[in-house]
């Protein structure tokens, strides 16, 4: 059960955050109640101590490693058996009850110690035996491990020259006291029941709610049926109101949490067994799956934390906040960063250990999230990130006011000096890099965000200086952004409380950016940059001449159009008569404002008053036909000559210029809608008046709209369409059915040879290329007659004219015309089905693949048995043969050497009476080659070389030689050369999986390029030996050469697990996956000829193949080692054949071990060796192994020399490297050995 659960309570004990308390006394009542359970029903435990007290991650109590087997009484002179029963640990504690030491005279009669242990029990246990060790645990417990009685001062108590009193008197509760006290009473009668003890406390030292709600609520949680993470989330959720209910009143309601100051907090006293609830809750954190749980479970969090203590928060709850705050889901991370900040505001007090929580732990956890790809996760961080700078300068002056009070009061000074403005320094580096990010973000949504969330708060963090360096230098580059007015807008309205914290030194560049705001393409935010003149003038950040010029130019906007700009001007122009004198009024302000005043006014500084004394505003119509003109220029040039006009006869005077010449069409007509729309003489004076500030915003206004006009790339507007969407269901499957049954037909019905493979693949390819082109030229799916075509032609070469198809009855000009009438929508949804319709039928070639392979004929066919019989001894190879490779469907098998060479053999040719068996094809290679793999589905193989070059070759079958296609040359340094290889090749892909000396596992796809993953295993647990595939080519299992085996999952990209060999830093020579049991592996180590089989579920052995006379599992004999496996399936009952430095090639059958035997004896094995096999169980694991049995004697008729030549051995007399099965007529098994001889047998 120990696995299950996570800690001891020795352990948990010393372990982060530590307990509380409530929680060692929840801790205490729970052991009194397990006691209290097991003394009703009978049971005594024995051996009760804290490594035996097992406590679950949310804090729940369970009594294991019952000691009813051992003795009940031990003697007092002889810690031999207090040693061998009761201190496993060694830590030399001793909590037996007194009366379990007997005398010498009665340990020799009754018990008689180790020797006769079945009377060592001579009595039985007692429940007051429990209750002491108990006591003695809690005491443990309270003391912070000091321990009680060590095995000697327990013998001492006992004769009454020992007492515990001063590890009693250091428990503060007299009630914790007086419990524990009574509990390790010497006397056993004096000790009182566990049901008692838990009913004399229950309400003092156990508070009532663990007796009435508590430990019936937490058992829920822990017994059968037992709930996941989710389930316990959303229970918690459902009574969380009830738990606080019975455990502490509430403190701040949703109702009303805001009326609630931010230092109220709950007596802690009240509450405190929340704590528990606390642990339950995080328990489940990282369990969860849904994201409803997960937001869930940050609501609870936050609840609890309203009514936690501030060493809660911090040490417990924000830790499983911050996990979720980088969680997978979008919606987590802002609820979590949401959480945090109210949970870091909560805290009033915050202590020494937790001075460095923000630059150390929660601003570093944070930083990513201001880089998220999720633009809504950056906007919640832009949102609280003002209100967390404030809560860590708050945090920063509290601890300054502590250290310095310390200081103050104590004579001795703090050892830990404080430096406040280092402190200061380092915060604003980390949260200015953070504000700078966002500020500087591409989404206007996550800038705008910032700035309204509490820029003024961020001004105060930062002091004048950086707030002037950080935020205004940034916020100023938001008036470059054309086409967000909103954010436009919310610089106006930020920018006051930004200048007035940095004060009047920035109030030279505040002109220049006001004034940009009145020539804005946006009336709402001119009417902003005009109400932010007013309050900055308000706050005196405006210079009299700056503001002299502020006032000339927003007059005018007095007659502007919009209500909003007029009122915004007029309550400006009031606050500057109020700031200037009058004299300044009068002179500089009144002659800029008559021109668009109705009557004079004394009272300017009131603007409902000025307001109601302006003149007509100019209309809207009139004012947008000006400004959204595309010549404006033009526009003015014709108002100046129109004034000078009047004015020459106003004057009498005759015009000297031709008023007569023509002017453009739009122009003159534009001037008949103006004046029919109320253009009169005095709209022309304003006009002109306005004239620097009307040609940029119509500059702006032009830009923007033809930004706004130009077609969105790779983007579909809907907003604008009323009618309702039709949605259209497209059948991938029947629109090709026939192509692909008929090419299934045409598929089943071929040979087994390799080339009519590849042209049926090739066929099925250029059918979908050819409906792909088809359905993109017509500009819609293919028609029901064109899809129906069979996957090959019918005998009638004509039959491709005379298809069915329209556009095949037309020219390529036409179709190219009937292209252009379809919408680019419709072509892009009939590419969208090709493309759907591509991946559907590569799903099923990938199916229809899998198929073939699971019923082709497998190797080696039913009944088979090796009987030895030699069929050919091949030998071309000038050094060792490290690989064989058959390839699958054909009658041929491969072998490379590290002579640097390949070669390709036909065992059909075999099979007669030919007089010499030779290499159909081979090819050589410019270095030793150190593996071999069968690739690009049997058509070629990647050979792996010691010079580290990847060489693929393609294998033609007509030919007479390989022809090489690929290869890639493997960087020395940073991966070395390759020491196996191994080939993913099921349905579509086709990628060469190769280990490199330095610990990686590349995958290089053979139809890309590039790598198609590249896995770090590392050199920590030794260098890559060799690795294997699973059958389903879901994950691989590699060997090192420290005995280390490593499984990795395929589809994820992930380490699954390690275990390493129980002999300690050993060789793995091979490793193979089990023929049946698809979770086992099998490894041959160096040395006994040994083969573990092991369930990477478990990682354990589950069996030993054991080919050496030494004892079995034994860590010493003999040399040899298993260098080459192959497992099969004969009748459907698994086998393995296994050959290495012993010349010896072993048939283990793995469901029968009796019927193992040895199939092929080395050249060097005497005459007539017999060996047999056997299996045990040794510690837990089968051990299938061989023993030598005695030399059959040779007939009396052998005895006789033959005339003749002596035949040569037939066996190996070399290491067998290889094994491989290859079949033609009949089934073969081909061996290699290192001195390059190559044999077939049968």
């Amino acid at each position: 059960m120990r696995e299950y659960i996570k800690y001891s309570l020795y352990d948990r004990i010393s372990t982060r955050p530590f307990l509380t308390n409530i929680e060692k006394r929840w801790i205490t009542f729970q052991i009194l109640y397990a006691l209290h359970q097991c003394h009703k029903v009978g049971v005594c435990h024995g051996d009760i101590k804290l490594e035996n007290i097992t406590v679950t991650s949310w804090n729940w109590v369970l009594l294991v490693d019952f000691a009813s087997f051992k003795p009940t009484f031990v003697p007092v002179d002889n810690p031999a058996d207090y040693s061998y029963f009761f201190d496993t640990s060694r830590r030399r504690v001793c909590y037996l009850a007194p009366e379990r030491f007997s005398s010498t005279s009665t340990t020799i009669t009754e018990s008689s110690s180790l020797i006769a242990e079945a009377n060592c029990d001579s009595g039985d246990l007692t429940p007051a035996m429990d209750i002491f060790s108990a006591g003695c645990a809690l005491l443990e417990l309270w003391n912070e491990l000091h321990v009680p009685f060590e095995y000697s001062q327990l013998l001492a108590y006992c004769s009454g020259k020992y007492s515990p009193e001063k590890h009693l008197n250091k428990l503060d509760d007299p009630n914790l006291r007086s419990l524990i006290s009574s509990m390790i009473e010497k006397d056993p009668t004096k000790r009182k029941r566990a049901d008692d003890y838990l009913a004399e406390y229950r309400g003092t030292l156990f508070p009532e709610y663990f007796f009435s709600f508590l430990q019936s609520y937490m058992l829920i949680f822990s017994s059968n049926p037992i709930l996941s993470a989710d389930d316990k989330i959303m229970r918690l959720k459902h009574d969380i109101n009830d738990i606080f209910t019975f455990l502490g009143p509430m403190t701040k309601s949703k109702d009303n949490e805001s009326e609630k100051s931010d230092g109220e907090k709950v007596d802690k006293g009240e509450c405190e067994g929340l704590v528990i609830i606390t642990s339950l809750v995080t328990s489940c954190i990282r369990g969860l799956h849904t994201c409803s749980s997960k937001l869930y479970s940050l609501e609870i969090l936050l609840d609890l934390a309203s009514h936690a203590s501030d060493e809660t928060v911090l040490d417990r709850i924000l830790p499983y906040i911050m996990y979720l705050a980088h969680d997978s889901s979008t919606r987590v991370k802002i609820s979590a960063i949401n959480t945090i900040t109210k949970c870091l505001d909560l805290v009033t007090k915050i202590s020494r250990s937790d001075a460095n929580i923000f630059p150390e732990y929660i601003l570093p956890e944070l930083a990513p999230l201001a880089t998220d790809p999720n633009t809504c996760v950056r906007a919640a961080y832009a949102k609280n990130i003002a209100t967390l700078a404030e809560i860590s300068l708050r945090y920063l002056e509290q601890i300054q006011n502590d250290w310095y009070d310390n200081n103050s009061t104590n004579k001795q000074k703090d050892e830990h000096t404080f430096n406040y403005e280092l402190e200061l320094q380092a915060l604003h580096e980390m949260i200015s890099q953070t504000v700078s990010a966002l500020l500087t973000d591409t989404q206007s949504i996550v800038k705008q965000t910032l700035m309204d969330s509490g820029i003024t708060k961020l001004c105060v963090f930062f002091g004048k200086t950086k707030a002037n360096d950080v935020l205004f230098s940034h916020m100023i580059t938001f008036l470059n952004d054309k086409e967000d007015k909103e954010l436009r807008g919310t610089f106006f309205e930020c920018i006051v409380g930004v200048a007035a914290y940095i004060g009047w030194h920035c109030s030279g560049i505040l002109t220049p950016l006001l004034l940009q705001g009145l020539t804005d393409s946006s009336e709402f935010v001119t009417a902003k940059s005009i109400n932010a003149m007013s309050s900055l003038t308000e706050l005196g950040l405006i210079t009299k001449p700056s503001l002299c010029e502020l006032v000339t130019e927003c007059s005018y906007f007095l007659v502007h159009p919009s209500l909003w700009v007029r009122q915004a001007v007029a309550g400006f122009i009031s606050t500057a008569a109020k700031t200037l004198t009058i004299l300044d009024v009068q002179c500089k302000i009144m002659p800029k404002l008559k021109i668009y005043m109705k009557y004079p006014l004394i009272q300017i500084d009131k603007p409902e008053l000025l307001l109601e004394s302006l003149v007509t505003p100019i209309p809207r119509n009139v004012y947008d036909s000006v400004v959204s003109y595309n010549e404006i220029d033009s526009i003015f040039d014709l108002l100046k000559e129109r004034r000078s006009l009047r004015e020459c006869v106003n004057t009498g005077k005759v015009p000297t210029t031709d008023f007569h010449r023509d002017y453009q069409p739009s122009l003159k007509n534009l001037f008949r809608r103006l004046e029919a729309n109320g253009l009169n003489e005095t709209m022309e004076e304003y006009f002109l008046k306005m004239s620097h500030h009307l040609k940029k915003i119509n500059k702006y206004k032009l830009h923007l709209d033809g930004r706004q006009n130009r077609p969105a790339e790779g983007r579909l507007e809907t907003s604008s369409i009323n009618s309702s969407v039709k949605s259209h269901i497209y059948n991938l499957g029947d629109a090709q059915k026939g192509d692909y049954m008929a090419n299934r037909l045409h598929r089943t019905n071929t040979s087994g040879s390799i080339d009519t493979n590849i042209n049926s693949d090739w066929n099925y390819s250029s059918e979908v290329l050819t409906r792909q082109s088809e359905s993109t030229n017509s500009g819609g799916p293919p028609s029901r007659s064109t899809s129906s075509r069979p996957s090959s032609p019918p005998p009638d070469g004509n039959n491709h004219f005379n298809s069915t198809d329209p556009s095949s009855n037309v020219s390529l000009h036409e179709r190219s015309y009937i292209q252009y009438r379809k919408s680019n929508c419709y072509i892009e949804l009939a590419n969208l089905k090709a493309r759907q319709q591509d991946h559907y039928f590569e799903a099923l070639r990938n199916k229809e693949w899998a198929e073939q392979a699971t019923w082709r004929p497998q190797l080696p066919p039913p009944g088979w048995r090796l009987r030895g019989v030699l069929v050919a001894h091949l030998h071309e190879h000038k050094g060792a043969v490290n690989k064989l490779c058959v390839l699958p469907d054909t009658p041929y098998f491969a072998s490379s050497s590290s002579d640097g060479s390949v070669r390709l053999w036909d065992c059909a040719k075999m099979e007669g009476k030919n007089i010499a068996n030779r290499s159909k094809q081979h090819y050589k290679l410019g270095s030793n080659i150190n593996g071999m793999a069968v690739c690009e589905s049997g058509q070629g193989l990647g050979v792996i070389c010691q010079d580290g070059s990847i060489n693929i070759l393609r294998v033609d079958s007509a030919g007479n030689k390989m022809i090489p296609v690929q290869s890639r040359q493997l960087n020395a340094d940073d991966d070395g050369y390759a020491v196996d290889v191994q080939c993913l090749d099921s349905g579509s892909q086709s990628v060469l999986v190769y280990a490199t000396l330095y610990g990686s596992l590349i995958g290089w796809d053979l139809r890309a390029p590039g790598n198609a993953f590249k896995l770090d295993n590392g050199l920590k647990s030794g260098v890559i030996t060799t690795f294997c595939l699973d059958y389903h080519q879901s994950w691989l299992m590699l060997g090192t050469s420290n005995g280390t085996h490593a499984a990795w999952d395929l589809r994820f990209q992930l380490p699954i697990m390690t275990f390493d060999h129980p002999s300690g830093s050993v060789r793995i020579k091979k490793v193979l996956s089990h023929p049946t049991e698809h979770s086992w592996v099998m490894s041959s180590i160096q040395g006994n000829n040994e083969i573990s089989m092991w369930n990477i579920e478990t990682s354990f052995r589950q069996k030993v193949l054991w080919g050496s006379t030494s004892p079995p599992l034994s860590k010493q004999g003999t040399v040899n080692s298993v260098c080459a496996m192959l497992g099969g399936c004969i009748d459907r009952s698994p086998f393995l054949l296994a050959g290495g430095t012993d010349q010896r090639l072993r048939f283990w059958n793995l469901e029968s071990p009796s019927e193992s035997y040895l199939a092929i004896p080395g050249a060097s094995d005497p005459a007539g060796t017999a060996l047999s096999y056997r299996s045990r169980l040794i510690d837990g694991t089968l051990v299938i192994y061989e023993e030598a049995g005695t030399i059959r004697k040779l007939d009396r008729g052998e005895e006789i020399p033959r005339p003749g030549p002596e035949p040569p051995a037939t066996g190996h007399r070399d290491c067998i490297s290889d094994i491989a099965m290859c079949k033609a007529s009949q089934c073969f098994l081909v061996t290699s050995s290192k001195d390059g001889v190559i044999k077939v047998w049968k």
